[in-house]
């Protein structure tokens, strides 16, 4: 009987299920998202790029001509008897955007992305880049360069590897000092000394950059920006005499942390990086693309403060203020009292730091990412190299920098709202009835909204990096720059990826979000989702102290793995505080890199997971989460437990989500999600009228009936209420009978 009525039970149970799945679904899709044929193929088709197979090779318009200009390199290292010459991206504070003068790799390479490294030998010319750039490089490089790509499922040898086995005995390799750092000189050196004895190759230091000798119309440093004060009681919560000499409620300051160091005695520390900067004297400057910073050294020492300043005599370059905020009289080279900072010119950096090399009785410290150039003016016996510790004083927000934060991220969230208002209704405007094209709305002209849209908050002091606005196979370019020669209008007939982020008083912001003005295709769904559901489990994480970034990153990827998909990019990198929009040593990513600390409580990082089909369409979504405790019901080992605030509150797509690949857990945080983007900025005042009512739109409430194993996630889900009732029906009426 018992068997008898369990089977009876098992019947009305599959019954029930049947029935559900034939009937409509609140706010589901209509059925599982099912790749088109072809959706996995990583097509070129509709890329417009470079074919050196060709004779003679095809080039498109986007593509610079750089023979000239490596033939003259070539020249040059030849008179200074070299074999091989190292072109980094960066500048000589290792800034990822660079002031146009300090543009080389790019002038050289014709890359203009902003990573890369470019090596040329007597033959060969190589330019080393991350898979964001990928498909640029072979839009903009011409035949003279072979792109090698960096990543974990690349056989390309890096740039170490193959200089050491294609130089020969005896060669050298030519770089400018001032533009490789301590590190990456200390890995050159121990690669090529593994073909020792076979073959010497070595390192070849030569201060006066070739690039610059053959870049004629190279452009100067911009003479006329300014530097400005960030106030400490509005944006910062600590001034910079705190973040020098006192320390903060809580916090070491610099002088006391050259104390902690254990087994050496410290008299000074060497400030190169422009943030760190920036950031210890609570100012800002508009010498740098996107990034709010001035061309400077500094030195803290014991007794004294040194700021290194370009056209430091300037009183428009430097203002009165700057000085009557920094404690010395006019000339900046006396105190009015103590603590000062004494405030010298640019070019006198390297012979004070010579100077103190001989006088000062303890060591000198310095970043490993400091550049050889500085490395190289302090004796070994004199010299301390150790990450800056500035770099995780900056990086863990005070109070007021947090909150600033937050309040960045909602004026940059309603700017996004007011901007997906006016694209929806431009687009639906003004589509051509019989070809359905735009012929108004395009790349270039969406770039310059997300200008405008910024401009109208008063404390909006630009972009933070170029805006990455890419229709349809453009999105799939990770970080595609539209030209007026490459732009496209934006249409119904894909997606259009937006990646872009403004610079406020209050903080740096950088947000992603994918569109899709027609119909997308079910395979798009799908990525969609996954790449939605990847962002919401990182977002939902609970983790400790001294867990990595590197610890919780196949959160993000683990939805797009159960798919067979990928994305070669990291999850999360740290941002900045009115400041650079990727900061360490905390990022979420594949991968142990050196100097990369845990995450702790008010760290900002970035959440963007997503998914790119070559020729054919990007998918990303991107927030910044601040870490905050979690509300944990044990307290195991003493940790500090943590999570992720989302604060980034702009809609998200649901015309590309299938709600049928949620659990319910996933789908309550979209819900409250969708609620906070409701509550927080649609009161606001700057919100047009337009703005929220895309808003309230896109953040309607979601309900959805989940079935039993059809979730294409491979998440359970429960049974509905129709199937537990028709079991118990049946089952009721087999024990009457």
């Amino acid at each position: 009987m018992r068997e008898r009525y369990l089977l009876v039970c098992w019947i009305g149970l599959s019954i029930g299920l049947l029935c559900e799945s034939a009937s409509p679904i609140a706010g589901g899709s209509g059925g599982g998202a099912e790749r088109e044929r072809g959706g996995r193929v990583r097509r070129q088709s509709g890329e417009d790029v470079r074919d050196c197979t060709a004779n003679p090779p095809y080039l498109p318009d986007t593509v610079t001509d750089t023979t000239q200009r490596v033939s003259d390199l070539r020249a040059q290292m030849a008179s200074n008897g070299i074999a091989a010459y190292i072109i980094p991206s960066e500048d000589a504070h290792g800034s990822e955007y660079v002031a146009s003068r300090d543009t080389r790799r790019a002038f050289i390479s014709g890359l203009l992305g902003s990573a890369g490294l470019a090596v040329v030998t007597a033959s060969e010319a190589k330019l080393w880049t991350d898979g964001r750039y990928f498909l640029q490089a072979e839009k903009e490089m011409d035949c003279q360069w072979d792109l090698m790509k960096i990543g974990a499922t690349f056989d390309d040898p890096s740039p170490e590897e193959w200089l050491a086995q294609t130089l020969s005995d005896g060669d050298q390799i030519g770089f400018d000092p001032a533009l490789m750092s301590v590190s990456d000189y200390e890995y050159y050196t121990a690669e090529l000394k593994k073909q020792q004895p076979a073959k010497t190759i070595t390192m070849k230091s030569i201060p006066n950059n070739l690039i610059d000798a053959i870049w004629s119309d190279q452009p100067p440093y911009n003479p006329d920006t300014v530097i400005t004060i960030l106030d400490a009681a509005k944006y910062t919560g600590e001034t910079w005499q705190q973040k020098v000499i006192d320390g903060a409620p809580g916090q070491n300051s610099t002088r006391q942390q050259l104390q902690m160091v254990k087994g050496e005695t410290i008299d000074a520390l060497v400030i190169t990086k422009l943030d760190e900067i920036a950031w210890l004297f609570n100012l800002r400057g508009d010498d740098v693309p996107y990034n709010p910073m001035f061309v400077s050294y500094a030195i803290v020492t014991k007794t004294d403060t040194r700021l290194y300043l370009y056209n430091s005599t300037s009183t428009d370059r430097v203002p009165a203020a700057v000085k009557t905020h920094l404690n010395v009289n006019a000339n900046g080279l006396s105190c009015i009292s103590d603590p000062c900072v004494l405030v010298k010119d640019y070019n006198d950096f390297f012979a004070d730091l010579q100077s103190l090399n001989r006088t000062l009785a303890g060591k000198i410290w310095i970043s490993d990412r400091a550049s050889y150039a500085v490395y190289e003016s302090i004796s070994a016996e004199n010299r301390y190299v150790a990450a800056s510790p500035l770099l995780l004083m900056k990086a863990v927000k005070s109070d007021k920098e947090a909150q600033g934060m937050e309040d960045a991220h909602a004026m940059d969230s309603i700017a996004l709202c007011n901007l997906g208002a006016w694209m929806q209704k431009t687009v639906d405007s003004l589509e051509d009835p019989m070809t359905g094209d735009i012929k108004v709305i395009s790349e270039q002209i969406v770039m310059q909204k997300c200008v405008d849209e910024r401009a109208k908050f008063a404390s909006n002091r630009g972009l933070s990096f170029g805006t990455i606005a890419g229709m349809g196979p453009h999105g799939a370019i990770i970080h595609y720059t539209s030209t007026p020669e490459t732009d496209v209008p934006v249409t119904k007939a894909g997606t259009f990826l937006l990646d872009s982020g403004g610079q406020y008083l209050e903080g740096t912001c950088d947000i992603t979000r994918t569109f899709h003005f027609g119909t997308p295709t079910p395979f798009m769904k799908e990525a969609y989702t996954r790449v939605l559901l990847g962002s919401i489990d990182l977002a939902m994480a609970v983790f400790r102290t001294g867990i990595y970034g590197r610890d919780i990153d196949s959160i993000a990827r683990n939805q797009l793995w159960s798919g067979g998909l990928e994305y070669n990019h990291g999850t999360g990198h740290g941002i900045g505080h009115f400041l650079n929009v990727h900061e360490g040593p905390a990022r979420i990513r594949v991968g142990v890199r050196e100097g990369e600390k845990p995450l702790d409580l008010n760290m900002f990082q970035s959440d963007e997971p997503g998914y790119y089909e070559d020729g054919s369409f990007g998918i990303r979504i991107e927030n910044i989460v601040r870490t905050v405790p979690a509300d944990v019901e044990h307290d195991f080992g003493g940790h500090q437990y943590m999570t992720f605030k989302m604060i980034s509150l702009v809609p998200l797509e649901p015309n590309l989500i299938d709600f049928s690949m949620f659990n319910n857990k996933q789908l309550e945080y979209y819900n409250n999600y969708n609620k906070r983007v409701r509550d927080e900025i649609g009161p606001r005042s700057e919100l047009t009228e337009a703005g929220k009512a895309w808003m309230m739109s896109k953040t309607e409430p979601v309900e959805y009936t989940f079935k039993l194993g059809t979730g294409n996630s491979g998440q359970r889900t429960t049974p509905s209420l129709v199937a537990i009732l028709m079991t118990l029906l049946l089952g009721t009426l087999y024990s009457v009978w």
